[in-house]
C-alpha cells in the first residue's frame, strides 16, 4: 500500500507514524503542535510506534536474563545482614529487624515487576498481528511472567504498619503520657522519659534505613541491567519500576527528625506547662 503524502494526513498519531525513525522529523513535528511537555512528547511518541517490539531479535534473550535476575534476587535479596558494633542477643535482633525490613522492600519489588512484565507482555500481544513470529514470542514471554507472579506471591509482611502503627506509636504514645503525668512533680522523670523514646525512635529509624538501603543495593547489583535491557528490547513503554526503598529512607530521617526536635519540644511543653 502506498504510503499518503504528508499534508493529507490531518491525524497527528498517523503523521507520526509517517515519520517514525526519523528523531529529528518527529521532534519539529511536535513542536509543530505545541507539545513542549516531555511527558505529553513521550505520549505521542509511543502511539505512534509501528510494532509491538522495538528490537524481536534481542527481547527472547533480554527476557531470559531478566527472569534469571529476579530469581537470583529472590534467593539473596534479604539475607545475610551485616551488623558491626553489637555482640551476643542484641545483634541478632537487630539483624533480624534490618533482614525483615530487607524482606519487604524485596518481596514487595519482586511481586510488583512480575506484575508489571506481565501486563507488558500482555498489552504488546494484544497489539500484534497474529499469527506473526512475535505474538508467539511474546505469547511466550507472557505465560512466564504469569508464573513468575503465581512464584513470587510470597508474604510480604506488613512492616510499615507493624513498625510504626505497632511499635513506635505506642512508644510516641507511652513517653507523652508518662512526661504528662510526672512531669509537674518529677522534672528527672519526664526527660529520662524523652530520652529513651527518642533513643528507641532513633535504633528504629535506623534499622528501617540499613534495610531499605541493603535491599535497595541487591535490587539494583542483580535487576537492573537485565530489566533495563527488556525495557528497551520492548521499546515506548517507560522506564523499569523503582523500589520502595526510597520511601523507606523518608520514613527513617522523619522518625530521627521526630526523636531529635518533635519529640523534645513535646517533653518540655509538658514539663513548663
Amino acid at each position: 500500500m502506498a504510503a499518503q503524502p504528508e499534508e493529507a494526513v490531518d491525524n497527528p498519531i498517523e503523521r507520526l507514524e509517517l515519520l517514525a525513525g526519523d528523531d529529528e522529523a518527529v521532534a519539529a513535528f511536535l513542536d509543530q503542535l505545541s507539545v513542549h511537555g516531555p511527558r505529553d512528547r513521550e505520549m505521542l511518541a509511543e502511539l505512534a510506534r509501528t510494532s509491538a517490539l522495538a528490537d524481536p531479535e534481542a527481547f527472547p534473550i533480554a527476557h531470559r536474563r531478566a527472569v534469571a535476575a529476579l530469581e537470583t534476587l529472590a534467593r539473596h535479596g534479604y539475607h545475610g545482614a551485616q551488623v558491626r558494633g553489637l555482640v551476643g542477643p542484641a545483634r541478632s535482633v537487630v539483624r533480624w529487624l534490618v533482614q525483615l525490613v530487607a524482606r519487604y522492600v524485596v518481596v514487595s519489588y519482586l511481586r510488583q515487576i512480575s506484575t508489571d512484565l506481565r501486563n507488558l507482555y500482555w498489552l504488546r500481544e494484544i497489539e500484534t498481528e497474529s499469527p506473526t513470529p512475535v505474538r508467539a514470542e511474546l505469547r511466550r514471554a507472557r505465560y512466564d511472567a504469569e508464573g513468575l507472579v503465581t512464584i513470587f506471591k510470597r508474604r510480604e509482611i506488613g512492616l510499615p504498619s507493624f513498625v510504626i502503627g505497632g511499635l513506635l506509636i505506642p512508644v510516641f504514645a507511652t513517653g507523652w503520657r508518662l512526661a504528662q503525668g510526672v512531669a509537674f512533680r518529677n522534672w528527672w522523670v519526664a526527660l529520662a522519659t524523652g530520652l529513651v523514646t527518642a533513643l528507641v525512635v532513633v535504633g528504629g529509624s535506623w534499622v528501617i534505613l540499613r534495610g531499605a538501603a541493603m535491599a535497595s543495593r541487591r535490587i539494583r547489583l542483580s535487576t537492573r541491567p537485565a530489566l533495563e535491557e527488556v525495557w528497551r528490547s520492548v521499546g515506548n513503554c517507560g522506564r523499569p519500576p523503582r523500589d520502595k526503598s526510597r520511601q523507606f529512607a523518608i520514613v527513617a530521617i522523619s522518625l530521627t527528625v521526630g526523636a531529635w526536635i518533635v519529640l523534645p519540644a513535646a517533653v518540655a511543653l509538658a514539663f513548663t506547662s
